[in-house]
């Protein structure tokens, strides 16, 4: 099934969470979705090296860019080479083009993470929510493969030393919500995905889906 179609994108701002592999994921869906798109953040990213970057642009300049290119990155340069916010709003950008798709935290490249007091930074005017979680955590100790360590731990009422199961995760997802949809990104890890991350079925309030975005398939769980 169409990834974006599977994910249940609409047309308007979807905002992206979580950790393995969520600039993969954006880059997934800016490929496959119908229509114009923009790339940006209410926190930190790296710019698209594939898509043209307006740092300061009117909305004019943008109307104008996507008559060449469907895909646009937009954002504020900051340290290390990185964008923050976009100097216009998301309410603005949702009159420019047909998908606004926003990456609302960071996870410092680890495969897992907890979401601090102040995470993630979620645009109101989002319609869909995607949770990324990336599965070469299972089987690692909380503390090397998860971003904050000590409120995953936590979360999941174990020592940091623990390892990261099936279980243990979807819990920490569970009790952090704030999404409408997971994808368990790399998948291609597991021996048998489906029978492996079947507690985050049975756990999560929302639909699962598990894929692996280098090897571009996914599947509902």
């Amino acid at each position: 099934m169409n990834f974006p179609k599977l994910l249940g994108l609409r047309p308007g701002v979807t905002a992206v969470i979580g950790s393995g592999g969520k600039t993969s994921l954006l880059r997934r869906l800016a490929e496959e979705l119908p229509g114009t798109v923009l790339l940006c953040t209410t926190t930190h990213i790296r710019p698209f090296e594939e898509y043209p970057l307006l740092t300061a642009p009117t909305p004019e300049d943008i109307r104008k860019a996507l008559t060449t290119r469907r895909v646009l990155c937009l954002g504020t340069p900051c340290e290390n080479g990185k964008l923050t916010a976009p100097s216009l709003s998301i309410e603005t950008l949702t009159t420019l083009a047909g998908y606004v798709l926003v990456e609302a935290d960071g996870s410092k490249r680890l495969p897992a993470k907890a979401h601090a007091a102040w995470e993630p930074v979620l645009p109101p005017e989002r319609n869909r929510t995607v949770c990324v979680f990336g599965a070469s955590a299972l089987g690692q100790p909380i503390q090397d493969a998860a971003h904050r360590p000590e409120l995953f731990a936590s979360l999941a009422e174990v020592f940091p030393e623990a390892v990261i199961t099936p279980a243990i995760a979807a819990r920490v997802l569970a009790k952090e919500g704030n999404f409408d949809i997971l994808f368990i990104n790399q998948a291609d890890v597991l021996e048998d995905p489906t029978a492996a991350l079947q507690p985050f079925a049975d756990t999560l309030p929302c639909p699962a889906i598990y894929g692996a975005l280098a090897e571009g398939y996914w599947a509902k769980l």
